[in-house]
Parts: structure tokens; sequence; C-alpha cells
């Protein structure tokens, strides 16, 4: 099985994105998207903008951006194909705006009204893409919205050999103020208990985990500016067999965390589809990354302008890295 992962695409300054072809040339099983979909705030529009339109101005705002991302022919090319299923997540981006988080703004009578539309858009993203982008498949206006519109939440897919693949929303139960959070605790007893079931089924499950924001940052959010759910995955990873795939930082990345017990917890980061380095400024990024898994190893190659940049294996038995094999 093949799965391909990538993050953070601007339609605007990239009405053309090759990445997409260079996935498409790999023909992958799956494609998992890793949040940034689209920058709602950038390229064109300001932080400032976003937090003064009503709901209904940033319902229009983001179908439109959604939509033009949707219309980028490699990118409809591809996520057009019947054999291919793709999965999506969001991040800050293509939730409100940079850093948003969602418990604070909840908190704040003159923003959480953006709330709602955000959620509604992104579901109807991820209905397209999971119907291939057929007729109809994403609304020609924006759908319906209310105060009970469901956050994106925890869900997991089944994937073939023994993988199981677990959708994360780092954003809507998100806080740095007071409290800190990133999933939140009902999220991340779902995910928890999720893994114990697939390990109950076969003890060599891989557990791909996707997230917005890396583990450990160089720079901006991570996982670490969470402490509790930073330790909580560590302590998953001690008995379960872990690969983060994460987005967010406008470049590449793999690392191996090591745990008590010779246990690792490995991160493949794949970010900048179509961005440059400061989404419209710096240097133009064109990377993605694939997971080719076996009953045996989980390869992982990343990939900046179709040369690769990253190659590890990992040997499902022990969960440890060895020598890859081309």
């Amino acid at each position: 099985m093949r799965i391909a992962f990538a993050s953070c695409m601007t339609p605007f300054r990239f009405p053309s994105q090759p990445a997409w072809n260079d996935v498409a040339l790999a023909n992958p099983d799956e494609l998992v998207l890793l949040g940034d979909s689209v920058y709602y705030d950038a390229d064109g529009a300001s932080t400032g903008e976003v937090k003064a339109m009503n709901a209904s101005q940033f319902a229009a705002h983001a179908h439109f951006r959604l939509s033009r991302q949707l219309a980028v022919p490699e990118f409809r090319a591809l996520v057009g194909r019947p054999v291919l299923r793709t999965h999506a997540i969001w991040d800050d981006h293509d939730f409100l705006w940079n850093n948003a988080c969602g418990a604070e703004v909840a908190g704040q009578p003159d923003l959480r009204h953006l709330v709602p539309p955000a959620r509604a858009m992104f579901a109807v993203y991820r209905k397209a893409l999971s119907a291939h982008l057929a007729p109809g498949s994403f609304p020609a206006s924006p759908p319906p919205f209310g105060a009970d519109t469901p956050a994106p939440g925890y869900s997991n897919v089944v994937l073939r050999d023994s993988v199981l693949l677990h959708l994360t929303d780092g954003r809507s139960f998100k806080g740095r103020l007071g409290r800190r959070a990133l999933l939140g605790t009902a999220q991340f007893d779902a995910m928890e208990a999720a893994m114990q079931a697939a390990d109950v089924a076969d003890p060599t499950t891989v557990h791909l985990v996707a997230s917005g924001v890396v583990f450990e940052a160089r720079h901006g959010e991570c996982w670490l500016d969470c402490e509790p759910e930073y330790n909580r995955m560590l302590g998953l990873a001690t008995r379960h067999r872990i690969l983060m795939l994460s987005g967010d930082i406008h470049d590449n990345n793999v690392a191996a965390y090591a745990l008590p017990g010779g246990k690792l917890l490995f991160e493949a980061t794949s970010s900048g589809a179509a961005v440059k380095t400061a989404v419209t400024i710096g240097t133009e990024q064109r990377n993605y990354g694939l997971l080719d898994i076996d009953a045996h190893q989980v390869q992982v190659r990343i990939f900046k302008f179709g040369d690769l940049q990253f190659h590890i294996a990992i040997d499902r038995a022990t969960w440890q890295g060895v020598a890859p094999q081309d």
C-alpha cells in the first residue's frame, strides 16, 4: 500500500501546483492532506479583515477560497481519481487565521460567530474530496450553518495491511492561555481507545496519526506547547507503533523520539505543496511525502521539487529504523 501526504497550498499565488503531478506519478492508494488546504488570512486577505467579517461574509470568503483550490487543474486531476481515497484534516489557516485556537475564539463574543461557518465549509470540502469531486459534491454556495454545526473532531480510517489512520482535529479544542490543550481529553480518549482495540486484533498494527502541527518545533506551533498531551502521546508510543504525519512548517523533516524500553515515536513532516517559505514570500516549496507499507516494513520517503530529500525505513516487528531498501 502506498500513501501520499502533503500540506499547505494557496491557489492564488500558485494557480498551477505541479507537486500534485509528482504525487500522481507515484500512483498512491491514499492521500492525506495535513492542513492549510487554503489560507483564509494570507495571499490577498489579512487576519484583521477576516476578524472583521460577519458569519455570512466569512462563509462566502471560505467558500471562494476552497472552490479555487478544488479548481486547480493538477489537484483536481489527482483527487478526482476514482482509485484514490483522500483524507483531510485542518490547521490554523483553513480554520480561521494564523495560530487560531478554537477554545480561545469560542470565548470571544466578537469572534466566535466565525467558527460555525468554518466548520460547515470544511465539512463540505471533505465531502467533495471523498466524492472524488463528483458534480455537485461541492456546493455552489456556502452550506447552512449554526451553533450546532459540529467540529471535525477525531475519526479514524481502517486501511489495508493492518494500518489505522487517525485523523485529528488540532484546532477546535486548542488553547494556549490558562489551561493548555491541543486535541482535548475526549478526542484523545477516543484515539487511545481505537489504538487499543486495533492492537487487540493485530499487535503489529501501524498507527498513522495525522497532525496539523509538528511534535517538537524548530519554530512555530507544536505538540510540546501542550506538555500534558505531548507526554500522553509519548506514553501511547511506548505501547503502540506510531508514525506521526505532520505539516505546518513549509519544510520537510523526519524524526525519531527515543522512549523508555527502547521504543520509538517516528514523525514524518511534509509541508509546502504549493507555497513559499512565508506563504507568499521567500523560497518556493514543492514538497510531498510517500509511505510504502507492507507486512514487514514502513518506508518513508519525502521529496522536494521531485528529488528525494529523506528516506527512512521502519521494521514493523521491532518498530526500529533499518537500512532503507530502494
